[in-house]
């Protein structure tokens, strides 16, 4: 399985000493899943402002799938206002790589994640069943 990491949690997800992101390094070391990102523009954005180095990281251990731009642009386009939050493209992605989980804490993404994209947010280590054994598609 895949997860998505909003741009929010960059800074809690790269310090390894953050007990509520625990888990979600040990699916990612066990090799349980990755996190998707696509390289549109606003993702492109949200990466370069605050983990544009985890980024790479991730890219260097394996832990990134690259989602193509252009399905996820096409999608994106589609949710234009229809969204609570405007975050279009986590929801895009979402849908293009059927991802059910985002790490997220914001509250009108959770709306639009839940109400769209039929998801399940992971905000705290007790959302660590969330964590699936399954690997991404």
């Amino acid at each position: 399985m895949c997860i998505i990491l909003d741009a929010n949690h960059f800074g809690k997800f790269d310090d390894p000493q953050n007990e509520d992101m625990k888990p979600v390094h040990r699916w990612l070391n066990k090799q349980y899943g990755r996190i998707v990102y696509s390289d549109t523009r606003k993702f492109r954005n949200e990466w370069n402002r605050g983990g544009i180095r985890l980024l790479e990281s991730l890219r260097q251990d394996g832990s990134l799938k690259l989602v193509a731009r252009s399905e996820v642009e096409k999608v994106e386009s589609t949710l234009a206002g229809k969204t609570q939050s405007d975050d279009e493209h986590i929801i895009a992605l979402a849908i293009v790589a059927a991802v059910k989980v985002l790490v997220s804490s914001d509250r009108a993404l959770h709306q639009d994640f839940k109400n769209i994209v039929g998801g399940s947010i992971y905000q705290t280590k007790s959302h660590s069943r969330l964590l699936n054994r399954d690997t991404c598609p």
